[in-house]
């Protein structure tokens, strides 16, 4: 198979030597630069001629980023796409793995390997809350040391390292430009399953996550991160194809108006004005919109040829 990997980079400079060094001998590798400020693209177009850069006049987010760089490697003949964050790095057969369990598993839609963190002393802080929660059969059979599986389903995993067969975005799409950061996998996640495909965990492969995300962290109320979190949330719950939650948006809108109201009949204008924000930043029509899109089986947010279909089916 011809795999590129995908590595969205923001001022990466701590990572990205290590990061490209890990995957180069493995895959084709594009890096989309999302506007850096320090010297992660000269650093790149040095040390790594073999690697496409594309260089961002202005932060597009992590979703749209990957966008342009999957719809780069499907043009270029990408049979998938590894999406590996600028602060991951890959093991030496990571890369012949992924492709080994999804050719044995091809009814998955994504495969994640397993996420160590950074010096591979432990798992992944965030990959275990997320396997405990969705792939508990997986922590089970290692805590045992039950001869392990090839793959394990779950319903979630977070996009720190996604392979991505080509058929997949002809029928599910690329990111939804709803979100800037965070909640773009929780989001296609969701897609994922609703077109048909799985989303599973290889234990033969692995990647080691030295994370840098304070996401975790709840923004002070009131604050530009409090609110972009509540947004995120707003976009993961209303916007998952799996439902109709969005029909309930207007009560939900009232309920904020409500609440606005009485926490100024109590002389609260610091929580009524947290409700009112609230209230503003809840675009209806674009949930709606969003939500009936991306249950169209098509390759939504990508520049890529849809002549493929019939030969993707």
């Amino acid at each position: 198979m011809k795999v590129f990997t995908i590595i969205i980079t923001y001022n990466g400079m701590k990572w990205i030597d290590k990061c490209l060094n890990s995957i180069i001998n493995q895959c084709e590798v594009v890096v989309v630069d999302n506007n850096s400020s320090d010297e992660t693209v000269g650093y790149i177009k040095t040390n790594f001629s073999c690697v496409k850069v594309l260089v961002q006049s202005v932060n597009r987010g992590f979703g749209i980023a990957n966008n342009i760089g999957i719809s780069y490697a499907l043009q270029n003949g990408a049979d998938a796409v590894f999406l590996l964050n600028q602060d991951a790095f890959a093991q030496a057969a990571c890369m012949k793995n992924l492709i080994t369990a999804y050719q044995k598993n091809p009814d998955y839609g994504i495969i994640s390997p397993i996420h160590l963190n950074g010096d591979g002393s432990k798992v992944d802080r965030s990959f275990l809350a997320f396997t405990h929660a969705n792939a508990s059969i997986l922590i089970s059979d290692l805590i045992v040391s039950k001869s392990l599986d090839e793959i394990y389903f779950t319903k979630f995993i977070n996009a720190a390292a996604w392979f991505i067969p080509k058929k997949v975005f002809y029928k599910v799409g690329g990111f939804d430009p709803i979100f800037f950061l965070y909640g773009e996998d929780d989001n296609y996640c969701q897609r994922i399953l609703f077109h048909g495909f799985k989303i599973g965990i290889t234990p033969n492969s692995t990647v080691y996550h030295d994370s840098n995300n304070n996401n975790s962290q709840l923004g002070t109320v009131g604050t530009e991160k409090y609110f972009r979190q509540f947004i995120n949330n707003i976009y993961v719950k209303y916007g998952n194809v799996n439902t109709d939650d969005y029909k309930q948006l207007l009560k939900f809108k009232m309920y904020l108006l409500k609440r606005s109201i009485q926490s100024l009949l109590v002389f609260d204008w610091v929580k009524s004005k947290v409700y009112v924000e609230k209230f503003k930043r809840i675009d209806i029509d674009k949930i709606s919109h969003s939500v009936k899109l991306n249950r169209e089986s098509k390759a939504n947010y990508l520049e890529i040829n849809t002549d493929v279909q019939s030969i993707i089916d």
